[in-house]
């Protein structure tokens, strides 16, 4: 019996002995691995700390702009945030809680991690206590251009380099200012137009058109030779359940995969979908990380794909031209984009370049990492290709660039309800890619877009990176809120319900050009001549010392041409693209998406 309770015994101590070992690793762990998380958790109270003797740290950006610091209030220290709502999704705020770069880096920021050390300069030598810097990879000066670009509207852009996945700027409309937070509090949380979404990272909608990147991977993979690939449009084809429109039925002839996507064939890309079949466009769409969980230093919703060898016929067809149940974040888009002109590799998105101490010294350095290889280097040239369609002959000739070669998909993503969003995603240039841009617009008709948007940010960085310098002014552009009654005659816009199990157009059309009557093309090599006619390229945003045909740079009313129907095509003939004059002489290329 006492053999028994001694084996009992040291059972009991072992078992104790593992649980108390347990206890301390999990202690371990929580101190030196988890601290930076629990230090930035939106439950942790000291999110909100903003005690006087002890000045946060300095956020700064690409060139060392502040972007938020700590400025002494009397007795207290108060958070400032020079560049205010232009700025505020990436800084987000501090004081009752803390969202953006203040929560992800609030362990940084509070210099937790040299904090007594600190304390035991300021008793014996009265030294200031001081958090960390935070050095971000946003260049504010693009940062607050998107800011101005993306106007009154509802949306997002964002802007990265496609080789490191550094985020160059990231803005959401409408915003809130950071530095009234807590006095506007009220206000805010009950903004139906929620200006405290983070569009650019938490924002899911159809990804339209643009999707027909990866409907296109997956048919070069599955597809016996896509480049032999021919298909006779004939304005509509149906599918399953659903007849797919082009824009206003319109008959495109026979297309190959680059026609295609030059001029957003519905009918083409909803049968090459449904060649492909659902089970091949689903395992493309992961293989391109469209269900994965990627991560920044703020909080993102995860894109969906949601098509399974299950999925009918109808909503392989939809998915095929970006509508159905597929919704995406800009960031994603953006990634997908850069990961075409990265020779296939997806770069980890990142804000956080460096952290410095107080005396200035580099703590730690972002080194950029590949996220995942999506594809290889031959389909990315091989997709870049068609994309280089898209700006020089297609849907998205108002992205052609001064001086760089553009690629790029535009797209409209259907909306129920309202009016249907707007999207650019494009990259350049394409000899040395620099930059990517995803931009969205929610609600917008007529001619205000996405895609002159995102050609205004692509020029300015590449202007800035390659030139030293920019000028704001050479950038302007705002594409403002639709109205009702500019949306009641708006003859371009397309009618995107689903009645009846018939899917109408996906895309609008798209000013292309803005030549003067008289000039001798109305189309672009894509490399824009710069003694162009008047000052101008065709199809450029507005980027030189010219006017464009959609702003008025002189500061008058810019009019937009009323366009009609086939009757009012009398110049051009009968094939797409048409050319309509405006009021002023300009020709307007409108090509059909």
């Amino acid at each position: 019996m006492q053999n028994g309770m001694k084996i009992s015994m040291k059972r009991v101590f072992w078992l104790l002995v593992v649980l108390f070992v347990m206890i301390l690793g999990k202690l371990f762990k929580t101190v030196a691995y988890d601290r930076q998380t629990i230090a930035s958790s939106s439950y942790n109270s000291r999110l909100g700390y903003d005690s006087g003797d002890f000045k946060r740290g300095t956020i700064y950006d690409v060139d060392g702009n502040v972007m938020a610091e700590s400025v002494k209030d009397g007795d207290r220290y108060k958070r400032q945030y020079p560049y205010g709502r232009a700025a505020a999704h990436i800084t987000g705020y501090t004081g009752s809680g803390a969202v953006g770069i203040e929560a992800a880096e609030n362990f940084t920021l509070l210099g937790l991690n040299n904090e007594i050390s600190q304390r035991a300069e300021n008793i014996l030598h009265g030294v200031e206590m001081q958090g960390n810097d935070v050095h971000l990879t946003v260049d504010m000066d693009i940062q607050q251009l998107a800011y101005e670009l993306l106007g009154n509207n509802k949306g997002a852009a964002v802007v990265m380099n496609p080789t490191t996945g550094a985020i160059i700027a990231m803005a959401s409309t409408p915003a809130y200012n950071p530095n009234t937070v807590n006095a506007d509090w009220n206000e805010l949380a009950n903004d139906s137009s929620s200006p405290m979404l983070n569009r650019a990272t938490q924002g899911l909608y159809p990804p339209g058109s643009t999707f027909k990147i990866i409907t296109a991977l997956a048919a070069m993979r599955n597809m016996a030779n896509i480049d032999d690939f021919t298909f006779d449009c004939e304005g509509e084809v149906e599918i399953g359940n659903s007849v797919i429109h082009c824009y206003n039925s319109r008959v495109h002839g026979r297309l190959n995969i680059d026609d295609a996507m030059a001029v957003s064939c519905n009918s083409t890309f909803a049968t090459l979908g449904k060649t492909v079949g659902a089970a091949k466009l689903r395992e493309t769409a992961d293989n391109l990380n469209a269900n994965s969980a990627i991560t920044l230093e703020v909080p993102l919703s995860q894109s969906s794909v949601s098509l399974s060898r299950f999925s009918s016929d109808s909503e392989l067809a939809e998915t095929s031209i970006g509508q159905g149940k597929t919704v995406v974040t800009p960031i994603y888009m953006a990634m997908l984009i850069s990961s075409v002109a990265n020779d296939g590799q997806m770069m980890q998105p990142y804000m956080v370049s460096s952290i410095t101490d107080s005396a200035g010294n580099t703590v730690s350095t972002t080194v950029p990492k590949v996220y995942d290889t999506v594809m290889t280097s031959q389909e990315a040239d091989r997709l870049t290709e068609m994309l280089i369609q898209v700006i020089n002959r297609g849907t998205g000739t108002a992205a052609q660039l001064k001086g760089y070669q553009a690629a790029g998909k535009t797209g409209t993503a259907e909306n129920e309800n309202e009016n249907d969003h707007s999207w650019f995603v494009g990259f350049a240039s394409t000899d040395n890619p620099q930059v990517a841009v995803a931009v969205i617009l929610e609600n917008v008709s007529g001619n205000e877009r996405a895609t002159p948007i995102g050609a205004r940010l692509m020029q300015a960085v590449l202007d800035k990176q390659n030139a030293g310098k920019i000028d704001n002014n050479n950038y302007n552009y705002q594409a403002q809120p639709v109205t009702p009654e500019e949306n009641k005659n708006d003859e371009i816009n397309s009618d995107t319900e689903i009645i009846e199990n018939t899917v109408t157009p996906d895309d609008d059309y798209v000013i292309g050009s803005d030549n003067t009557d008289g000039s001798t093309d109305g189309t672009s090599n894509g490399n824009n001549n710069e003694n162009g006619t008047d000052g101008t390229q065709n199809g450029s945003p507005g980027t030189n010392d010219g006017s464009s045909g959609d702003n008025n740079t002189g500061g008058g009313t810019t009019e937009t041409p009323t366009i009609g129907g086939s009757d009012n095509n009398t110049e051009g003939g009968n094939t797409a693209p048409g050319l309509y004059k405006d009021n002023e002489g300009h020709r307007l290329e409108l090509v059909n998406k």
